[in-house]
């Protein structure tokens, strides 16, 4: 980039040192050449990416696919994702109270719903009826763990809820929606 001065202080020596009138002329043509070759460079410049924007505009883009398996198609993984968790929470429910394995398939279930609720919050996924049945059978069972613990067994009213809304949400994963 030039520096751009006025013509004067371009040619014009400092602490008043004379020079002759044909090296000063000298002087300030070169000075102004240079800085109206720096400027046509920087036009030129400013043309060509200018073009290259317009042509990139009229390309047609592809689906840009993430790297590291996050690209895949979201549909897909989120179904298969929704209907691990329901088949999950499905086995823990069903352990018997005095069943040894109940409090790590609760436990498991427990990081599941985070997981899921974290990864299938955005907007793309929470219009859909699967993700209202499924959050909802999640929220009640959280809720339960949170106040009762994983130990405790669930009341038969909030099971019975619990297990509508799996079967709800199985039906809606099913129909795609």
């Amino acid at each position: 980039m030039a520096l751009l001065l006025p013509s004067s202080s371009l040619c014009a020596r400092p602490f008043g040192f004379a020079a002759s009138s044909r090296s000063k002329k000298a002087r300030c043509h070169n000075a102004v050449m240079a800085s109206a070759s720096a400027r046509q460079g920087s036009s030129c410049r400013r043309d060509m990416l200018g073009s290259a924007a317009a042509v990139m505009m009229l390309v047609n883009a592809s689906k840009a696919e993430a790297f590291l398996g996050i690209g895949e198609n979201s549909d897909e993984v989120y179904k298969a994702d929704t209907s691990k968790i329901l088949e999950q929470v499905r086995t823990a429910i069903s352990l018997g109270k005095e069943d040894a394995a109940r409090e790590a398939a609760m436990e498991d279930v427990r990081k599941a719903t985070m997981d899921w609720v974290a990864k299938y919050r955005r907007a793309g996924f929470t219009g859909r009826p699967s993700y209202g049945n499924t959050y909802t059978a999640l929220n009640a069972l959280a809720g339960h763990f949170n106040s009762f613990g994983t130990t405790a067994p669930l009341p038969k009213k909030r099971l019975e809820r619990i297990e509508k809304e799996l079967d709800d949400a199985t039906k809606m994963l099913g129909r795609g929606r």
